[in-house]
């Protein structure tokens, strides 16, 4: 449940280019509400600046989870290659306390295929031999080239604390929500349908931008992240 709920909270998509470009550079700040059980619970901030096929990342949240304060702060890079088509991570760095406490340092190499990880100065090693390892950074980049491409189906495999974990998605199609911040809009809506677990909604009139995540399980917590504001320059 918890994983589930880290996933929803942790996956606000960006709306810089999905086609990175050698020359391109951009700065961008995007904002999410964050939601328990139909109640406000804090903000999620995600800063993002771009340098050609390099892009960096800070995400840092504020949130209160059964009474108890948690903060989430990550930073990583990601690495676009244009052969593959394909957003792989370098590095990142998590830190969360409060609900949960942990303190994790990941480095990625061969493509995507081996990785390091140092969680609370335990290192452990692991390998893919199919798909890239990613964090959620890379992986919500992917996600938002696969919607925009129009791929129905894909899966991602996301570098966990101490396992590889794999998700699968299913786009169901077109529909008109109702959001908080932009009105009644166009969205595309994607399950994550090995648990069924995850509902996703992306605009395309934002670029393809997620406008809102939530969980459809879990007894005791059921996360929400809905898209507050944007702002962002390319040149």
């Amino acid at each position: 449940m918890f994983k589930t709920l880290l996933l929803i909270l942790s996956t606000g998509l960006v709306h810089i280019s999905a086609q990175a470009s050698e020359h391109i550079s951009c700065e961008q700040e995007i904002v999410y509400d964050l939601y328990l059980n139909g109640f406000y619970t804090g903000e999620l901030q995600r800063q993002i600046k771009q340098q050609g096929n390099t892009l960096s990342f800070l995400t840092r949240s504020n949130m209160n989870i059964l009474g108890i304060s948690t903060t989430f702060y990550q930073t990583s890079t990601v690495n676009y290659e244009p052969q593959t088509k394909r957003y792989l991570t370098d590095h990142f760095h998590q830190v969360m306390t409060g609900f949960k406490n942990r303190e994790m340092r990941v480095n990625i190499t061969n493509d995507g295929q081996d990785a390091l990880v140092d969680l609370n100065g335990e290192i452990t090693q692991y390998h893919s031999s199919k798909l890239p390892l990613q964090d959620m950074d890379s992986i919500t980049m992917q996600l938002q080239a696969n919607i925009k491409k129009g791929k129905k189906h894909f899966y991602t495999l996301r570098q966990a604390t101490d396992e590889m974990e794999l998700f699968e998605y299913q786009v169901v199609g077109k529909e008109v929500l109702s959001s908080r911040y932009f009105g009644d809009i166009e969205v595309i809506k994607v399950v994550e349908i090995q648990d069924n677990n995850a509902i996703f909604w992306f605009a395309p009139s934002l670029d393809y931008l997620m406008i809102k995540a939530t969980n459809t399980e879990g007894w005791i917590l059921r996360g929400t992240t809905e898209l507050k504001r944007y702002s962002g320059t390319c040149i």
